[in-house]
């Protein structure tokens, strides 16, 4: 590896650094001035996400599991700022989950924690909407909106889906104890189905999904009747969020929801996609067996509380959902007309 500038400038470290959301951060750590190192092993992030990074002295890419300890300790052992978003990502892979996939999640933030006590940078864990399971469907009461302190609850073990929120609640619990029994820097923010370019649809997530269907003149498959309600996050609104709350003293060990809270249901996603693409795609509903198997949930509704966010630093998710589609399919079409 090249060695840094002699200079000496803020330092942060990105696990999961060329995936969708953490290219971004990347792309706003480095224009803040720090020196950024990406960690990914690029089993669902892309290279592409950073080629552009690559001529920036103060960026560099490394390759590697982050359960790996022994390969990422030299790498946080120099960091001021470590940011922890590495992890599986999409609702269809989160339902073929495999124990080896659970492990290895589990084993990064056994690694990220143990490191980070060590070294001592500060540590932000991205977490998950998942991590409230299906709370709004079954609350009985007026609660409308998930806080940070809402019951959260789950399907059956049975159902794979679940894992994935069983998982980033466990690294959750860790994180905090870190913070109570040893005093480590932590911070943890919860994202609400974060879009924008770059975001790829082959593991679940629904926008690019629909919108390549869309470009392509294809039905646009929506799972189930289309009621469900979810809140999209412009990928911009969600980094904006993260690197204001990173900054603040007065957030260590806090958690925050980031998130839009309009709610738009998914059948009317799809037709507004069909609207702002000008395609003449029709929607097919598809039932969630056909795509998921028989042992699968979906969530009706879920929708964040974002007081907490909006008290402490007055930032809005408000950027319109038309807005970034618009975006989306933009830069979709680009790269669909790219050569090669």
């Amino acid at each position: 590896m090249e060695p840094w500038s002699n200079t000496r400038r803020r330092h942060c470290v990105v696990t999961g650094g060329a995936g969708f959301v953490g290219s971004y951060l990347v792309e706003a750590l480095l224009a803040q001035g720090a020196s950024v190192t990406a960690v990914d092993d690029l089993s669902t992030g892309r290279t592409g996400n950073i080629d552009h990074l690559h001529e920036n002295p103060n960026f560099r890419l490394v390759q590697l599991n982050v359960a790996d300890r022994s390969l990422l300790a030299p790498i946080v052992a120099g960091c001021d700022e470590l940011y922890h978003l590495a992890s599986y990502v999409g609702v269809k892979l989160a339902s073929q989950t495999s124990s080896q996939t659970i492990l290895n999640n589990l084993r990064a933030i056994d690694s990220i924690l143990d490191l980070a006590c060590h070294y001592r940078p500060r540590l932000l864990l991205t977490s998950t909407s998942e991590i409230y399971g299906k709370a709004l469907d079954s609350n009985s009461g007026d609660r409308t909106s998930l806080a940070e302190d809402s019951d959260r609850v789950y399907g059956p073990t049975e159902v794979h889906r679940w894992s994935y929120a069983g998982i980033k609640s466990v690294e959750e619990f860790l994180t905090l104890a870190k913070h109570h029994e040893e005093g480590l820097d932590t911070l943890i923010v919860r994202l609400f189905n974060v879009i924008g370019p770059r975001q790829q649809g082959r593991n679940g997530p629904v926008v690019p999904r629909l919108i390549r269907q869309a470009l392509s003149g294809e039905p646009l498959t929506v799972y189930g009747d289309g009621s469900q309600l979810r809140c999209f996050t412009d990928v911009a609104d969600a980094i904006e969020a993260i690197v204001t709350l990173m900054a603040r003293s007065d957030t260590a060990g806090e958690t925050f929801n980031i998130g839009n809270n309009v709610p738009v249901s998914i059948r009317a996603l799809a037709e507004l996609i069909i609207e702002v693409t000008e395609s003449d795609s029709t929607i097919e509903f598809v039932p969630h067996e056909a795509v998921f198997g028989k042992h699968f949930e979906d969530v009706l509704v879920r929708i964040p509380d974002v007081t907490k966010l909006q008290r402490l630093t007055g930032l809005t998710c408000e950027i319109p959902l038309e807005d970034t589609l618009r975006m989306i399919v933009d830069s979709t079409r680009i790269a669909q007309n790219a050569p090669g």
